[in-house]
C-alpha cells in the first residue's frame, strides 16, 4: 500500500555448509524515489551498463529496500552479496547469518548480469597457463566463437561442426560426428589446461575422458556430443549457465544456446523480454 511502484522479490539461498536453504531470501523491488542516493555507488540509483533488469516486465524497478528500510541499487547490492558472500545490509550489517545467494539457481537474467562484471573484476593473467578464468574463456572461445561470451548468439549446429571442423565415422552400424584430429588435440588440449587448474571444482564425469593425459599423447577423436557436453559444463562451473538444444522440425537443423530460441536475449538498452 505505500509502495505503489514496488513487489515482493525473492532469491534463493545457501548455508553456511553450501546446502540450499529451505526460505528464500525477501526483499522490495521498487522503483526508486527521485534523488535517492545509492550508499554503495554514492551516486543517483539508475540502470547499471550492460545489465538486464531484474523485473523483465518492470524494468525501472531497479531500487531494493532491506527490512532494515535502507535502500540500494538493486544490481549493485546483488553484486556485493554475489562478491563478498553474504545477504546482510550493507550499511548496518542486518539480515541472517551465515547465508549466501544460491547463485547457480539464480533466475538466468539477473546471473548473466552479475557474471559480466564479476568477469571485469578477476584480471586475466596471460602468464599464468593455469589460470581458470583465463583458460575457461579461451575453450569457450575456440569452441563457441570469440563474441559468445559478451552476447550469448544462438549456435548453429552447421556452422558448430565446420568450426570444429567435424568429419562423419562409421561406429557399429551408426555414424558419428567427430572433430579432426588438429581440432580433438586442440579442444583436449584446452580443456585439460582448465581442468588441472582446480582438479576437484572443475572435473568432468558427464563423459569419459582421461584428462591425465599429456596432450602429447592424446590420439582420439573427440565426438562433436562430448565437445558440446564438455562447453556446457565449462559454462556450468564457470557462470551458472547452461546448453539449450532446439531442433527446428522444419529446416532440419539444432542451434544451441543459453536462453530459449524463441525469446532473444534482449538489449540491456531495450529490457522487454522474458529469458529463461
Amino acid at each position: 500500500m505505500t509502495c505503489p511502484t514496488a513487489k515482493i522479490y525473492k532469491l534463493p539461498l545457501l548455508d553456511f555448509g553450501l546446502n540450499p536453504f529451505p526460505q528464500p531470501f525477501r526483499f522490495i523491488l521498487k522503483c526508486p524515489e527521485e534523488g535517492v542516493i545509492c550508499p554503495i555507488t554514492q551516486e543517483l540509483i539508475i540502470p547499471a551498463d550492460d545489465t538486464l533488469p531484474f523485473d523483465l516486465e518492470n524494468p525501472d524497478r531497479i531500487a531494493i529496500r532491506l527490512a532494515c528500510q535502507h535502500e540500494f541499487s538493486a544490481f549493485w547490492l546483488i553484486f556485493n552479496w554475489v562478491h563478498n558472500k553474504h545477504v546482510r545490509c550493507p550499511l548496518c550489517r542486518a539480515g541472517p547469518y551465515g547465508l549466501r545467494i544460491d547463485v547457480a539457481n539464480m533466475p538466468h537474467h539477473v546471473r548473466v548480469s552479475i557474471h559480466r562484471h564479476m568477469r571485469k573484476l578477476k584480471p586475466v593473467r596471460i602468464a599464468d597457463r593455469l589460470d581458470g578464468v583465463r583458460t575457461a574463456q579461451q575453450f569457450i572461445e575456440t569452441v563457441a566463437g570469440k563474441s559468445f561470451l559478451g552476447h550469448f548468439t544462438p549456435l548453429c549446429h552447421t556452422d558448430m561442426t565446420r568450426r570444429m571442423e567435424c568429419i562423419d565415422i562409421l561406429k557399429g552400424f551408426d555414424s558419428v560426428q567427430v572433430l579432426s584430429a588438429t581440432k580433438s588435440h586442440e579442444i583436449f588440449t584446452l580443456f585439460r589446461a582448465w581442468i588441472q587448474c582446480d582438479r576437484e571444482q572443475y572435473a568432468f564425469t558427464t563423459f569419459f575422458l582421461d584428462t591425465d593425459i599429456h596432450p602429447d599423447d592424446f590420439v582420439e577423436l573427440i565426438p562433436f556430443l562430448m565437445c558440446m557436453g564438455m562447453l556446457n559444463h565449462v559454462l556450468e562451473v564457470m557462470y551458472g549457465l547452461s546448453i539449450i538444444t532446439t531442433r527446428d522440425n522444419v529446416e532440419k537443423f539444432y542451434t544451441y544456446a543459453v536462453f530459449k530460441q524463441d525469446e532473444p536475449v534482449p538489449s540491456p538498452k531495450t529490457n522487454t523480454s522474458r529469458l529463461r
